[in-house]
């Protein structure tokens, strides 16, 4: 009898995250997903760590008891993300753009990192990074979190190219709004706005997102990796 595939993803105590491993835990998917703190989330197949994805030494922790606990990682789901209020270039902070920048680019790259690592070794495995609807539209206030997820976008890009000659796809998923707590801090004419520039306009929901990722993810689509999915968004 096959196994059930293991799932990675990070920041699953809240929002799309904590959405993504209620779905996989759902669909009998052993999950372990981490975050700054404790979840809310239980259940018999999933296993949860706290780790901060800027911490080295702690991002190498977890993948290695994901890898000591499973065996193997099928699917990484890179998802934690720091969105700051809108503010302009001008007006935002050095400690808020060295956070977001630390969160978001920093801890893309780790995490990624060590991912990767153990899908060498298997010959296999899927990478799916977040980006977001915010590095198609150019929004006022939305420099130093479109540039971040831009970053991501260009990482995983060459990440893809890298991996594939070991049979490891890397793709990127850009949502349009999901609204979390997270993306309220962009503020309301903020998020009104950006809605009013999608092609759909409307908000995505937590299934329409994970079965991109199950697109991603199927055997099936082992030739399809450096791409971006826009959602909701012609870009």
């Amino acid at each position: 009898m096959t196994e059930p595939p293991v799932i990675a993803i990070t920041g699953t105590s809240r929002g799309i995250g904590l959405g993504m491993a209620r779905h996989f835990v759902g669909l009998e998917y052993r999950v372990a997903g981490c975050s700054r703190g404790p979840t809310i989330f239980t259940a018999a197949h999933y296993l949860h760590s706290e780790v901060d994805v800027t911490d080295e030494k702690q991002v190498r922790g977890w993948i290695r008891t994901i890898k000591n606990h499973y065996d193997h990682i099928d699917i990484f789901v890179c998802n934690s993300a720091i969105v700051p209020a809108a503010s302009l270039l001008t007006a935002t902070s050095f400690d808020i753009a060295d956070s977001t920048f630390r969160t978001n680019v920093m801890g893309a790259y780790l995490t990624c990192r060590e991912a990767a690592k153990v899908m060498m070794l298997q010959r296999s495995g899927r990478i799916i990074t977040l980006s977001s609807m915010a590095v198609g539209l150019h929004e006022l206030g939305t420099s130093v979190y479109a540039a971040s997820k831009s970053a991501v976008v260009e990482m995983t890009k060459i990440l893809a190219k890298e991996l594939a000659p070991l049979g490891i796809t890397c793709n990127v998923i850009a949502p349009s709004v999901f609204k979390t707590s997270a993306v309220e801090n962009l503020g309301e004419a903020v998020v009104k706005h950006a809605l009013e520039s999608l092609t759909i306009k409307r908000e995505v929901t937590i299934e329409e997102i994970c079965n991109v990722v199950n697109f991603f993810a199927a055997p099936e689509s082992s030739s399809i990796t450096g791409q971006v999915l826009y959602m909701g968004l012609v870009n």
